[in-house]
């Protein structure tokens, strides 16, 4: 009875540190923005429940603003040593959350293993960081649309790289959709011809020679699916 209790109040304190932390507005970091600069106050309606990556602070205002679903949603940008140049997860304790109420933590690395220190974010190009980062944030979408169950199978199926090429392929599709196309598009020029190969198949693959799986759209199949006149240039290639 005592070992239930405590249980109980366990779950409770959990649910409490939950409904702040998804509550709570973080403060907004803005280093390097001139202020007085109208584009950038335009931008800064999207910085509500963010904090901003020092040093990124505009590119990732920029690909907020074509997230507008996103404006109360709770992301945290971190910079700090990784692996993966980029990464997305909800925060810990959230994924026990209604989808309503979940936050986000977006890391990106600014140190990582030798071959993969040309994709770090400080090498890109401005387009290209707003590309990736918009890359990032349809993740996000995408995850506050899931309910538990679904959740679930999205990190289930991370075991699987064929799941992972439809993923992260469907992915790119909805970073295309809500205008980063063009962005999106520097961003996989680059890192295929940074890294000689035809085919990305992410950080995990880097030192296992290039790959026959389109996991990330390359550049031709991002043009494709650009919107023109507000129609796709050609039928939009989601993979299921």
């Amino acid at each position: 009875m005592k070992n239930k209790k405590w249980l109980i109040l366990a779950l409770a304190g959990v649910f409490i540190l939950n409904t702040s932390w998804s509550q709570k507005i973080i403060p907004l970091e803005i280093v390097s923005i001139p202020l007085q600069n109208t584009n950038t106050a335009d931008l800064l309606q999207y910085a509500n429940h963010k904090q901003l990556p020092v040093g990124y602070e505009k590119e990732a205002l920029e690909a907020l603003s074509y997230f507008p679903e996103l404006k109360n949603i709770t992301i945290k940008f971190r910079v700090k040593k990784s692996f993966a140049t980029l990464k997305t997860r909800p925060t810990f304790f959230s994924m026990f959350m209604p989808r309503g109420h979940r936050s986000y933590v977006i890391t990106i690395s600014n140190k990582t293993t030798t071959k993969l220190v040309p994709l770090l974010f400080s090498n890109l190009s401005s387009e290209a960081r707003i590309g990736v980062i918009g890359h990032e944030l349809s993740h996000v979408l995408d995850f506050s649309k899931k309910n538990d169950w679904q959740c679930f199978k999205v990190a289930a199926g991370h075991l699987s790289p064929r799941y992972l090429d439809r993923f992260e392929y469907n992915t790119d599709m909805i970073c295309i959709q809500h205008g980063l196309g063009k962005d999106l598009e520097a961003w996989s020029s680059y890192i295929r011809k940074t890294m000689h190969t035809v085919f990305w198949r992410g950080a995990d693959y880097v030192y296992k020679g290039d790959s026959k799986y389109e996991r990330y759209m390359n550049p031709s199949t991002i043009e494709k699916n650009i919107p023109v006149n507000g129609n796709l240039s050609t039928k939009a290639t989601q993979v299921k």
